[in-house]
Parts: structure tokens; sequence; C-alpha cells
């Protein structure tokens, strides 16, 4: 498949998302008015932040597709990091809210009522945000696409905390008093975590840092081995869903410039195909 098939899939998942948890979303949050439950009025503002999130992911990924110009000659590679980066910023104030309100209702109990309505409305929206987050955790990783990624990571933190607030509530309900409280405070850990997780990866991106650390190291022993040549220098940079590799390359001054570029052409193709990187550049350099 095509890349550009590739975010088209992408894109209509982070999408379906966008709607799928603000629905979710509204309606937990509308029937704990009604019920006064802390963990489903978590669980819902949860889900309208993840929806939020959903719409960056969708936002950026919609700008990866842009061909590259004057002002962004490297393109618009890490603006999918950048928008996830984003979203854990936004998840991480989410967290201090719920917290906040959980402190208080410790200090100020608040009774909860109907507590049955607020247990299958916690299992609905559990099932329902698995289901969604399980199909775009595999076109994330399908496509390696890294903002998407943490949106399927979200929906699945969203369907697993709806169902711990439903087994705090069901505590609750058999007489096992502040679990409702209790409820709500997992589900801000569970936030922070993810936020976390986001923070740490968008971020290494942004800076430019790379995964494997060792990458460099084998890409000298492939040039090596495959071609008999030295690389004095090897530099990788992460683009978000790709990374760039340029590889100085040692070489025989005495070449012809025909010679040289034939020879650059196939350590180029060598290195993507075995690294699966998109982007080499070979600069050829005197012994």
């Amino acid at each position: 498949m095509s890349k550009y098939l590739a975010f088209e899939e992408g894109k209509k998942a982070a999408w379906i998302s966008v709607w799928t948890l603000l629905g979710i979303g509204v309606a937990e949050v509308v029937i704990s008015t009604t019920t006064g439950s802390l963990t489903l009025l978590a669980d819902g503002l949860d889900s309208l932040a993840d929806s939020l999130v959903s719409f960056i992911v969708w936002f950026g990924i919609t700008m990866i597709q842009k061909p590259r110009s004057t002002l962004f000659n490297y393109g618009y590679g890490k603006i999918e990091s950048f928008a996830a980066f984003i979203a854990a910023v936004v998840v991480i104030v989410l967290g201090i809210f719920i917290a906040y309100h959980a402190y208080e209702r410790l200090i100020h109990p608040v009774e909860t009522t109907n507590p049955e309505i607020t247990m299958i409305t916690l299992l609905a929206a559990g099932a329902i945000s698995l289901h969604r987050a399980f199909r775009v955790r595999s076109i994330a990783k399908k496509y390696n696409l890294i903002s998407l990624n943490l949106d399927a990571k979200n929906s699945i933190k969203d369907g697993s905390a709806s169902f711990v607030g439903f087994g705090s509530v069901l505590a609750g309900y058999f007489g096992i008093p502040y679990m409702d409280t209790v409820g709500g405070l997992i589900i801000a850990g569970y936030i922070f975590f993810m936020a976390y997780v986001a923070l740490r990866e968008s971020t290494l991106v942004l800076l430019d840092a790379v995964n494997n650390p060792h990458l460099g190291t084998e890409i000298t022993k492939h040039v090596h081995e495959e071609f008999q040549l030295y690389t004095s220098d090897v530099r990788i940079r992460p683009l978000g869903h790709t990374i760039e590799a340029h590889v100085n390359v040692k070489l025989d001054p005495t070449l012809t410039l025909e010679d040289t570029l034939k020879i650059s052409n196939e350590v180029k193709t060598s290195i993507a195909d075995k690294f699966k990187i998109k982007d080499v550049v070979i600069i050829p350099v005197t012994s």
C-alpha cells in the first residue's frame, strides 16, 4: 500500500476515534450529573480529552501529507510528534483537574445515587473504547505512526479506566466507603502515566534523539561488510514516522564521477533496504 493510502487510513481511524470518544465522554458526563459519581465524571472527562487527542492526531497526520516548502525544507514530518506533545500536555491538565476534585470529595464526601446506571454506563464505555482502540493500534503499528499509536494507547487507557471505575463503583455498592473517589484517583493516575509516556516519546523525536543508539554502528558495519568501504561519520535524524540517515563514505579520490555516483547509489539502496530507512543521503569523502 502506498504512503498516501497509509496516511488516509490513519486519518480515517483518528477521525472515527474523535467522534466515538466524544460521544462516550458526553454521555458519561451527562449521566454523572444525575448520579453524582466522581468516577463516571472523571471517566467522561477522560474520554473528552482523548477525543481532543484524536483530533490533534488527525490534524498531525493531515499535515504530514503536505509537501515540503521553502520555510519547512524537511517537510512536516515532525508535526506528528509535536501534535503528540501538545496532546500529552492537555491530558496532564485534565489529570490535575480530576485529582483535585477527588481530593475535594475526600474532604467533603458527596452521596452518589443510582450506582447501577453508573456501572452499566462504565461497562458500555469500556467495551466501546477498547474495541476502537485495538483497531486504531493495528493501523498505527502497521504504518509506524507515532501520534496514532498515542491515540490507540489513550483509547486503551480510556477503556481500561472505565473497567477500573466499574470495579470501584461496584466496591462502593457493597458498602466500602470512598471507593467512588478512589476510582477517580485511579483514573487520574492512568492519565498521568500515559501523559508521561507520550511526552517522553514525542520529546525524543523533537530533540532528534535516536531510539536505537546502535543504528549508526550497524550501518557502518553493513557498509564495510557489503562494499568493503569505511564511513567517517553516520548521523541519524528521526522525522516522526520515519528517519533520515546521512552517511559519509570514504572513497578513492581517483574514482571518476560516474563511478562515485554508481557506488553511492548502490550503498544508498542497500542501507535503505536493510534498515528500512526512507531517506538515505550518501556523502562521498576522500580517504
